[in-house]
């Protein structure tokens, strides 16, 4: 019965070049000619003549398979049948004309091309057999030296078989070698890739590390500079000459201006998170997002009056680090982040459920020592909790100062 073609013979017939598929027609030409021309010296003319019907079958059906090739599947029914036949066929030839076995050999090749894996070895066997059986004059020699059939049985099926299982091998060794230049062409890619990603992430962290300081350093420097302007301008006394007055008070609305733009430009160098809302916002965009990426499920929760700092920024990232970390290595599937503001102080807990770690057998990595580096440079300290599958929590206390110096 015919059924779809099937994809790998597809790709077998793309790849068999025309020249093996018409080189048994030749074969078999010359099979009977040779049976001819050796007649009757070594074969019996009548015996010669009935061979010339098995003969002609033989290229009929080689025909059909090699048209109906493309359509039938491995080793499925009509091809089983086919090879069936074709080797009745062929006995019935050898066994009138031996010189049919130098068409027979071509049978190791179609073992492979037309049967599966499973129904190959018996396939070469029966070539083996069939050559054996011309090699040693048809059905007179057989009968009259079984021996010798039996020793050019063994030899030819024995020789095949070996070249079978060298193909096989050379075949699987081919694979394995086209799935290994696949899978590091793929690995490669998957480098080059993340190359790129980390290129890009350190050119990203690189930049925002940049904005922060120095947002922290016109924070620390030109806005309390002018704030201690601006207070020294307002502590003059009121009892002065009208025109120093009025200079006074032109010095003072104009540092209140250089003010309020250096604290835009402050707001503006922060952490993007924090430009359109405060860090309540941001810490929920954070969090959401994160969950989102990650699977897992995370809440934010909120203690005590939010309020803004100076600090704002380096909470966000380290929360952001703490959560990196989490989808690393905590395997985990909740995390709480919990912001608590008490008066002097704004406490961050990053918990998860995860399976924890012993903090002493740990080495600390970059990500643990870059939290710690940037709480210490805003005066505030890190403080790690964990144990074996209880979870971890990390914590980071900063102190509040004003925001609106």
């Amino acid at each position: 019965m015919l059924g779809p073609p099937d994809p790998s013979l597809q790709a077998q017939v793309a790849t068999t070049p025309p020249w093996l598929r018409m080189a048994p027609f030749p074969l078999l030409v010359i099979s009977a000619l040779l049976g001819w021309l050796l007649t009757p010296e070594l074969l019996q003319p009548e015996r010669m003549q009935l061979s010339y019907a098995p003969t002609i079958m033989l290229a009929v059906i080689r025909m059909l398979a090699e048209v109906a090739h493309e359509r039938l599947r491995v080793a499925g029914p009509l091809v089983v049948a086919g090879y069936v036949m074709h080797a009745i066929v062929l006995v019935a030839a050898v066994a009138l004309n031996p010189f049919v076995c130098i068409y027979a050999f071509f049978g190791y090749l179609d073992a492979d091309r037309f049967l599966g894996e499973r129904i190959a070895p018996a396939a070469v066997v029966i070539t083996g057999l069939t050559c054996a059986f011309g090699q040693s004059g048809g059905l007179p020699g057989v009968t009259a030296t079984p021996a010798l059939f039996a020793g050019l049985a063994a030899v030819n099926v024995a020789l095949a078989w070996t070249m079978m299982r060298i193909t096989v091998s050379r075949e699987r060794e081919v694979e394995a070698r086209a799935q290994a230049v696949e899978e590091l062409a793929r690995a490669h890619r998957e480098n080059l890739a993340l190359q790129d990603q980390l290129l890009r992430q350190a050119h990203e962290t690189g930049i925002v590390e940049e904005r922060s300081r120095l947002s922290r350093e016109l924070h620390d420097t030109v806005a309390q500079g002018l704030v201690g302007v601006i207070r020294q301008l307002e502590n003059l006394p009121t009892e002065v000459d009208p025109t120093i007055r009025q200079r006074v008070e032109r010095a003072e609305r104009t540092a209140r201006e250089c003010l309020t733009e250096t604290r835009r430009a402050v707001r503006a160098l922060g952490p993007h998170q924090l430009q359109d809302g405060d860090l309540v916002d941001a810490v929920r965009a954070v969090v959401e997002n994160w969950s989102l990426s990650n699977d897992i499920t995370a809440q934010v929760r909120i203690d005590g009056t939010p309020s803004a700092g100076r600090g704002d920024d380096v909470v966000l990232r380290v929360i952001q680090e703490a959560l990196s970390n989490v989808a690393r290595h905590a395997d985990c599937t909740l995390v709480t982040v919990t912001l608590s503001w008490l008066s002097e102080e704004l406490i961050v807990d990053i918990r998860d459920n995860g399976i924890g770690f012993e903090p002493i057998d740990v080495v600390r990595g970059r990500g643990l020592d870059g939290m710690s580096e940037r709480l210490t440079a805003a005066g505030g300290r890190l403080v790690i909790e964990s144990h074996a599958d209880q979870g971890t929590t990390v914590a980071a206390i900063l102190p509040r100062g004003r925001h609106d110096l």
